[in-house]
């Protein structure tokens, strides 16, 4: 009965922990009291507001505005990694196929990816005109028109930003395409059509057969012509484009000129050339010239190319300041007694891959001057004498030619040594020798690079600059104000330095850096604030 009793009390509003008189040894009525004391007390309480759950929040959530400043910050990223294709036209084939598709997926990456997402994001990339800038087409791609529409696209939503363009291919991999010259053609009908609105043009095709002809280059249009840059590079030279729909240029018609960098095929070289006076105008604002790749077999039917007209032509440009020649076959001819040679001012001169017989006649009929000069695979012995630029750069030199002989009669400030296997501890004992004035082989050399020489010692570089050191520092010489070799830097495929030289060299030298690596896998590493190297057999 007290059991049921207290029960029911619990039914009744008890004030929270009210005493209630039960049986002292009635354990579990007093617990059940307690307990529906205690719940009574909670009822009794303020119940806690319940807020609805929080949306999800995604970047859906995102204003438009503030998406507009994500994509633009990502394109600015973008821009970095994505390299100009020319950086890469220069490297070699191996190493060139290999980094070619990752840059050709890089430029696809932007605009497309973000466009591709849903439509909100497509209408904000649509409507950004600086994400359609860089156009690239593809001449060897499956559906050249679908190739025609994207740039077509790049076009209009560019909105009159300039535009730097890419006409390439996917894979260079291949022997002959008979497809690339059609295709270009399809592309040039638009880019003529649009020329005004192109700040850089960028070909880099197989065949030189399917390049087009400069001359559609210099009808720019008469108001705002903004192209600055143009490249017609290819890989194989298999004759000139026989365009023949290029109307005869008159100089009536002439513009202002815009283009300052030209890169160009020797067959569209042979055009400018046969047209002197009428392309110096055009070029007259040329600063950066590259003429490279012309075949000239003995029996081939095309018309040669040749050295003094193309010399001549290039003494015409005012504003040219870094020329290459690389891989052409002149047509070479001798200076007529009597008359003086061309000069040609330039201050970088960049000569690669050409013939004993192209090199000899260069030096004769002209006159260069250049501050850096890169002579790449030149035989240098045909040279009829020894140029005289503050920074020479040696690349490539067969071992046969002499380069002992050649820096005996050069006096500069820098000297760079590239896969020279002719580079040995002869040449170094030659630049040590004390001999009467200049009392030095290169008196005037200060700083020195190796690059992929194998065939010198770190023992014999560091007794080289020793004795240079000595000899200017002697007080019977202060008079004569000598220089010595204060900056070294050594790199790739090299020989292994001993502590004892390395300790000598970074304590003496302003400035010491050496990294070589060994046919065997091993190399040999000098970390900046080291003075003993890091070798690994």
């Amino acid at each position: 009965m007290e059991i049921a009793s207290s029960i029911s009390m619990c039914s009744q509003k008890l004030e929270p922990f009210q005493h209630i008189d039960t049986s002292e040894d009635d354990d579990d009525t007093n617990w059940l009291l307690v307990r529906t004391s205690q719940l009574l007390l909670v009822a009794d309480s303020p119940q806690p507001v319940v807020e609805p759950p929080k949306p999800r929040t995604t970047i859906n959530s995102l204003p438009n505005e503030l998406l507009d400043v994500i994509f633009k910050i990502t394109h600015a990223d973008w821009l970095l990694f994505t390299l100009h294709p020319e950086l890469y036209s220069s490297q070699p084939s191996t190493l060139r196929k290999r980094s070619w598709k990752g840059l050709m997926k890089l430029f696809c990456q932007f605009p497309y990816t973000p466009a591709a997402v849903c439509r909100r994001w497509r209408n904000i990339v649509h409507d950004t005109a600086r994400f359609w800038t860089r156009p690239v087409v593809f001449v060897d791609s499956r559906d050249p028109l679908a190739s025609l529409s994207n740039l077509k696209n790049f076009i209009q939503r560019s909105k009159g930003h300039p535009l730097i363009l890419a006409v390439v291919r996917k894979d260079y991999n291949v022997v002959q395409d008979l497809q690339e010259g059609m295709n270009v053609s399809l592309f040039m009908d638009v880019i003529l059509a649009n020329l005004n609105r192109f700040n850089d043009i960028y070909f880099h095709l197989h065949h030189s057969s399917s390049l087009p002809s400069i001359a559609q280059f210099r009808y720019q249009p008469p108001f705002q012509p903004n192209l600055a840059r143009l490249a017609l590079h290819c890989d194989e030279d298999d004759g000139p484009n026989h365009d023949t729909t290029i109307p005869k240029f008159l100089v009536a018609t002439h513009w202002p000129p815009s283009l300052v960098t030209l890169k160009i095929d020797g067959r569209n070289f042979g055009t400018i050339a046969k047209e002197p006076y009428t392309w110096s105008l055009v070029l007259s604002h040329l600063k950066t010239l590259s003429i490279e790749r012309l075949d000239q077999p003995a029996h081939s039917t095309h018309e040669p190319l040749s050295l003094l007209e193309s010399l001549e032509f290039l003494a015409r440009l005012p504003e040219l300041e870094v020329l290459t020649i690389r891989d052409v076959a002149f047509e070479t001819s001798t200076r007529v007694p009597g008359t003086a040679p061309i000069v040609i001012n330039v201050t970088d001169l960049i000569l690669e891959d050409l013939s004993a017989d192209v090199a000899k006649h260069m030096f004769d009929l002209a006159i260069f001057n250049p501050t850096y000069l890169l002579l790449r695979n030149i035989p240098i012995d045909a040279l009829p004498h020894v140029p005289q630029p503050i920074f020479l750069e040696l690349s490539e030199i067969p071992i046969d030619q002499d380069i002992e002989d050649f820096l005996c009669f050069w006096d500069g400030e820098v000297l760079a040594l590239r896969d020279c296997p002719g580079f040995n501890d002869a040449i170094l004992a030659l630049f040590a020798e004390e001999v009467s004035p200049p009392y030095h082989i290169c008196p005037s050399l200060r700083e020195l690079h190796v690059q992929n020489c194998s065939n010198f010692s770190g023992r014999g570089l560091r007794r080289m600059a020793e004795i240079r050191m000595d000899f200017a520092s002697r007080r019977e010489n202060e008079s004569l104000n000598l220089s010595h070799i204060s900056d070294i830097f050594v790199s790739g495929m090299g020989p292994i330095l001993a502590p004892e030289d390395a300790l000598w060299m970074r304590t003496h030298l302003k400035t010491f850096v050496w990294s070589t690596v060994q046919p065997s896998g091993g190399s040999c590493h000098l970390d900046p604030s080291a003075v003993v190297p890091f070798t690994i057999p």
